[in-house]
């Protein structure tokens, strides 16, 4: 079998006080005996049939990329946890919950199954690994091994799915509904707070991962696209309609001009990143950009919205929103 590799991704204040006082502190690696007592067995269905969990796990690995932040927020500490890609392995809103542990950090390219199982864990965490059926069957045979839902793109998982699928796996399906409805809450209170962001289109952008001369845009399948839209705002027909499927679409810098329908433009990537958009022929000519209505990600918050879960949404969401409302109103 092929070694697991991780598919292309689409390309912090602290969170909120009310999520702590839901959680138990003091989970140690290696073992979530301090973690709040879950209900075993449990079940969790998805899109390879059901995974059943006996027992309490105490050597949890999160085999995907952002999985760990889930598992986190609920109050266990993983033995591994995986890298993202030009991303914390674990990022600064989640890591007050290690407890001054420090899991082992698997690599962001490739992962085999006896490396996971030299971990011993109890249970594996793959909801974001986008694994193969065959994949799968190999990890699952080492721990019971929770995927991604039944009918969901690889990448596109819903924060909230993505929580309640390890709150149950951890046996803890009441305290992850209740983590997604404070966030969903948080999310409800800058819409409140930001009325101007309803049905205002935002054109988020980042330089191609393949050449100099074209740039990407969100769709609104794009997880970062769907933090926009949960909002209120919208992304670019222009750019849904390129992207098809797809989570993002890929144009070449002649069509920069087709960004002044929005009514900002989001620029994401890391410095450089962000530094090769601005060099695209015609980005300093856009009336987006003449009118500063340009809403540049920091290294932070590009990794937040990269990781796109119930810890690192909250950290950001207040600031970005009323960044991004400052540039509708200029």
């Amino acid at each position: 079998m092929a070694p697991l590799q991780i598919l292309p991704r689409r390309c912090r204040p602290v969170i909120p006080s009310v999520l702590v006082a839901l959680l138990l502190a003091g989970c140690g690696a290696g073992s979530s005996s301090t973690a709040p007592e879950g209900t075993f067995p449990a079940t969790v269905t998805h899109r390879y049939g059901q995974t059943v969990v006996e027992e309490t796990p105490e050597r949890v690995v999160a085999l995907g990329p952002t999985d760990q932040d889930a598992i986190l927020a609920l109050g266990t500490v993983p033995v591994a946890v995986r890298q993202l890609a030009g991303s914390p392995a674990v990022g600064p809103w989640a890591a007050d919950r290690l407890q001054g542990e420090q899991p082992e950090v698997l690599p962001a390219g490739e992962v085999t199954p006896d490396a996971v199982a030299e971990l011993e864990p109890d249970l594996i965490v793959a909801i974001s690994a986008g694994l193969t059926r065959e994949q799968y069957d190999a990890f699952a045979a080492i721990a019971p091994t929770v995927v991604a839902p039944d009918g969901v793109a690889d990448g596109a998982v819903p924060w909230q799915d993505a929580t309640r699928a390890t709150g149950a796996a951890l046996g803890l399906p009441g305290e992850a509904n209740q983590l997604v409805r404070q966030v969903e809450d948080d999310f409800l209170d800058v819409e409140e707070s930001h009325p101007e962001l309803a049905g205002a289109t935002v054109a988020a952008v980042r330089p191609s991962s393949t050449d100099t001369a074209s740039f990407t845009a969100w769709s609104s399948q794009d997880l970062r696209g769907r933090f926009l839209t949960d909002l209120g705002m919208q992304l670019p027909e222009e750019v849904d309609q390129l992207a098809g499927p797809n989570l993002y679409a890929t144009m070449p810098a002649d069509q920069l001009t087709t960004l002044d329908r929005a009514d900002v433009l989001m620029v994401d990537g890391t410095e450089a990143e962000r530094a090769a958009i601005a060099a695209l022929p015609g980005y300093g000519q856009l009336n987006l950009v003449q009118q500063s209505k340009v809403v540049t990600l920091d290294d932070e918050q590009s990794a937040a919205l990269a990781f796109n879960t119930v810890l690192s949404l909250p950290s950001v969401l207040s600031e970005l929103s009323g960044r991004i409302a400052n540039a509708v109103e200029r």
